[in-house]
């Protein structure tokens, strides 16, 4: 279950590592948290963990698409490669991409969670990783070649390249972009698609993952930038990392917002067919990402609290839930009387975990 560090207490338990803002691990799964642990994640600028609540998160069935391990690597590398460009080749990064790629290939093509490493330091590098998965997931969806999964994961993966280029006071800027400070971030796709095109080697990367660091902010209905881009204009490829992007963004914490609940975020694209985004890359998507991931925390209609433990593919909105502190599991799909009413806040899941957890 995630938690926003400020509602960390002591004698929580990490469901999952903690990476600090090079990749390095922080804390590891199974850590018990003291005041010192907590302060130390929040010098390291993390924003959000995931830890231990009433349904311990071993007992949950949670679709790991990624192993921490290739994860974390996949954003050294990015990191490495922004840092020395000059010397870098980047036959790296396709290295990392070929590894995403056959992990992803190797497991689940539906995912619960991907926003675990949370240091706001290494947030352009963990959003990009996680953006290539997601792309990559509904390029399998879309019956795309390994060929074309590769080109869609790589433009993906340097989709956010440009952003290196902001100046980070205007990037991670704690409050609302001025109009002028907005036009700045307006360039990083102009930015990243040059500073691409310029570096050795560049011939190496496909045509259309160009596009993609060019166009992912581009939207149907023509009212993306950098060109106004609308409709067909749009290469599939462009608009599944601008879902991807979107998505991810939304649904994780930032320093200046917190994240929106996953089921809103699945209504609001939902709504979004063919008039900010192509509503067959939507459904595609919408397939690969859950209202309710694993761990979630809710309402009931009927005003009981449980823990979602397993999803329902066919219809996401009605998941397994175990209710607290009873332990009886309800099958939504079955229990047509009853209805998620709301997930939990980070205040409400907090007294839960003090409540009920390990």
């Amino acid at each position: 279950m995630k938690l926003p560090t400020t509602h960390l207490l002591p004698g929580m338990k990490l469901a999952k590592p903690v990476y600090g803002n090079c990749g390095e691990l922080l804390l590891n799964r199974g850590v018990v948290l003291t005041s010192r642990y907590i302060n130390a994640l929040k010098r390291n600028n993390v924003i959000v963990v995931d830890v231990d609540g009433p349904v311990p998160y071993d007992e949950m069935e949670i679709n790991e698409t990624l192993s921490e391990k290739i994860r974390v690597e996949a954003m050294r590398v990015l990191n490495s490669w922004v840092k020395n460009l000059e010397n870098t080749p980047i036959s790296s990064i396709f290295e990392s991409v070929e590894a995403l790629l056959d992990e992803i290939l190797s497991g689940k093509a539906v995912i619960d969670h991907l926003t675990d490493i949370c240091s706001s330091d290494l947030y352009t590098f963990a959003h990009s990783v996680d953006v290539c998965t997601l792309a990559i997931l509904t390029g399998i969806r879309l019956g795309y070649s390994r060929e074309k999964l590769f080109a869609l994961g790589a433009g993906s993966l340097l989709h956010d390249i440009g952003k290196t280029l902001i100046d980070p006071a205007v990037l991670n800027k704690p409050g609302k972009l001025t109009p002028e400070e907005f036009k700045i971030i307006m360039t990083h796709p102009a930015k990243g698609w040059k500073l691409i095109k310029n570096k050795k080697g560049e011939n190496e990367v496909h045509p259309r993952s160009m596009n993609i660091i060019l166009n992912h902010h581009e939207r149907y209905d023509g009212t993306g930038y950098p060109r106004n881009l609308k409709g067909s204009e749009i290469d599939e490829f462009s608009m599944i990392c601008a879902v991807a992007d979107v998505y991810n963004a939304m649904t994780t914490d930032r320093v200046y917002r917190k994240a929106f609940p996953p089921n809103e975020v699945y209504e609001m694209f939902q709504a979004s067919g063919n008039t900010k985004f192509d509503l067959r890359v939507i459904n595609a998507f919408l397939s690969c990402v859950k209202p309710y991931p694993a761990g979630t925390l809710v309402r009931l209609s009927n005003g009981t609290i449980g823990c979602v433990v397993s999803a329902n593919p066919p219809l996401p909105f009605r998941p397994k839930v175990q209710l607290i502190p009873s332990g009886e599991i309800l099958d939504l799909e079955k229990e047509l009387s009853l209805v998620i009413e709301a997930p939990l806040s980070p205040e409400e899941a907090q007294k839960f975990v003090i409540s009920y957890g390990p």
